[in-house]
């Protein structure tokens, strides 16, 4: 994107949300802005059939979340007492399925009472938000130039050339005039501005990154985040290979990840130049192990472009006929009606049926609102963007997930092809069993979550906000434990026992991942109970950033 206001305007990071389903696109677009607090507007080359009613503003919070949820992770693992027997247990060892325990999500059992299913307390709206900006979409470089005349708003060096070149290809260009006096400040000249999104029924897999060269900062951090059904996404024209991950490091980088990546990320950049980081790639039903936040709600994916995906769909898939009523639903309603008369009981079964049509129409959304969530992440000055990044299709990946083993507590690091998505960017730090054998038969070296003694938080940090982060504060050689070939770094400790040997699965040689994965385990819908209880109506306060 391109900022016209002084001419001295800088956006220091991007991130772009595709979310894609049956031919039609949505794509959300949120900068990273620097610059004086005076009138300016944000310019974005759109496809040609986006309209005025095809763009709205959202809360900056829906990406943020997606950020949170597939950032590189810190994770802690504790060495289970050697006499203790079983096996270690981890935090994320739960049956995350809808409705798989009593009262979780319809699963209570049968009393005397119509109880309300937990589907029906979800918010499953679309939010938008409105003030920030006065929202154009022109069809000409022309058009454009004209407007930004008329407020007196000056472009960037090369701006010009930039919106010729994108008229030239057909686009049209979404032009938002920020009101300046609703921007969040986060420190000197640097604001938070909104996210925009527009939907289209063209291609939206070729990223306009170029467009906005003329704007960026010396460094430029792009993330793209496609949300595709059953999918995972990866940039085609551009070598795109799995972040470093499962590595030891040292726990001192527990509350300064985001310092401790852009080390990392430097030095992987050093290693392999023009090549975009996948850092994550898993269903929206989960969020990694562990996860840093709980996984999108239904009401984000709306926002983010479910609502229109769904606006196309027919009645028949919107709202499906519920099915018959099993044998407790008919007690549970005679016994309530059993106790009314009349009118209370004619209105209790009518109630009783629309909570069904309605209870029928969530668990639709909820199963067809399923996405896989890919994270892709390039950092590049004006001459390292030759081609704008086009998106294609990449098989199933699964790495990042392995568990620590050994006496050295090495975890394996490999990212291969699986039968579903399950690759996460973690960083391990480990806590050696202090406690004294006494037992007869001692087992060691199972790691796993902390004791119920440990008083210590429970965070799981991730690496956020990455473009504020100061990249020399940490010094990868004194925190990176585990050898990395990617990193060309030997690593201070001895390797670990190796790990049983896993099923293989096909070769995925088309997406450059090595050819073996474990069997990868299936998973659900969220516990979304536990948010409904604690969070009510779903009022979402802004998450901290690491």
């Amino acid at each position: 994107m391109l900022l016209a206001g002084d001419g001295t305007e800088k956006v220091h990071s991007t991130h772009v949300t595709l979310l894609s389903s049956g031919g039609t696109n949505v794509v959300t677009i949120l900068p990273d802005y620097q610059g004086a607090l005076s009138p300016f507007a944000v310019i974005v080359p759109v496809p040609a059939d986006v309209t005025p009613a095809r763009v709205n503003t959202l809360k900056r919070e829906f990406v943020d979340r997606i950020e949170t949820i597939s950032a590189p992770r810190f994770a802690e693992f504790w060495e289970m007492d050697a006499c203790e027997p079983g096996k270690a247990a981890q935090e994320w060892e739960r049956d995350l399925t809808v409705g798989s325990a009593p009262g979780i999500m319809g699963g209570a059992p049968p009393e005397a009472t119509v109880k309300v299913a937990k589907e029906l307390l979800l918010d499953v709206n679309a939010q938008t938000k409105q003030g920030e900006y006065k929202l154009n979409v022109l069809d000409s470089a022309d058009a454009v130039k004209s407007w930004l005349s008329g407020k007196n708003l000056t472009l960037p060096t090369g701006g010009s050339e930039s919106l010729i070149e994108y008229a030239g290809k057909g686009y049209k260009f979404l032009v938002a005039e920020v009101d300046v006096n609703r921007l969040e400040l986060v420190g000197g000249d640097r604001a938070q501005l909104s996210p925009l999104r527009y939907w289209t029924n063209e291609d939206a897999s070729h990223i306009a990154a170029r467009f906005g060269l003329p704007s960026i900062a010396a460094a430029h951090e792009l993330f793209v985040y496609p949300l595709v059904p059953e999918q995972r996404m990866q940039v085609t024209n551009y070598p795109t290979k799995a972040a470093p991950t499962n590595l030891t490091i040292d726990f001192a980088a527990k509350e300064r990840m985001g310092e401790f990546y852009t080390g990392l990320y430097d030095r992987f950049a050093e290693k392999s130049p023009g090549t975009f980081l996948l850092e994550y790639a898993y269903s929206t039903a989960d969020c990694g192990k562990p996860c840093p936040t709980d996984p999108l709600l239904p009401s984000e994916l709306m926002s983010l472009g479910g609502d229109v995906i769904d606006a196309k769909l027919p009645k028949s898939e919107l709202r499906p006929k519920p099915p018959e009523p099993t044998e407790d639903e008919k007690a549970v309603l005679e016994a309530t009606l059993a106790a009314l008369s009349g009118k209370e009981k004619a209105d209790a079964k009518r109630e009783w049926q629309e909570q069904r049509d309605e209870l029928a129409a969530r668990r639709a959304l909820l199963a067809r609102q399923m996405y896989v969530l890919s994270r892709l992440h390039y950092r590049y000055g004006k001459t390292q963007l030759p081609l704008d990044p086009q998106l294609g299709p990449g098989g199933p990946v699964k790495g990042g997930t392995a568990l620590p083993l050994g006496k050295d507590g090495a975890a394996d690091p490999a990212v291969a092809g699986g039968e579903q998505n399950e690759f996460q960017v973690r960083y391990n730090s480990l806590h050696p069993s202090i406690s004294k054998t006494t037992c007869d038969s001692p087992e060691s070296s199972r790691w796993g979550r902390a004791p119920k003694t440990y008083r210590g938080t429970k965070k799981i940090w991730a690496a956020t906000d990455l473009s504020r982060k100061n990249r020399k504060q940490i010094k990868l050689e004194d925190t990176l434990i585990s050898p990395s070939a990617d990193l060309g770094f030997a690593g201070k400790a001895a390797p670990a026992a190796p790990a049983p040997p896993a099923k293989a699965v096909p070769e995925q040689k088309k997406d450059g991942f090595c050819s073996y994965a474990h069997a990868p385990r299936a998973s659900g819908w969220p516990a979304l109970v536990a948010i409904a209880l604690t969070l009510g109506a779903w009022s979402r306060r802004r998450l901290g950033r690491a």
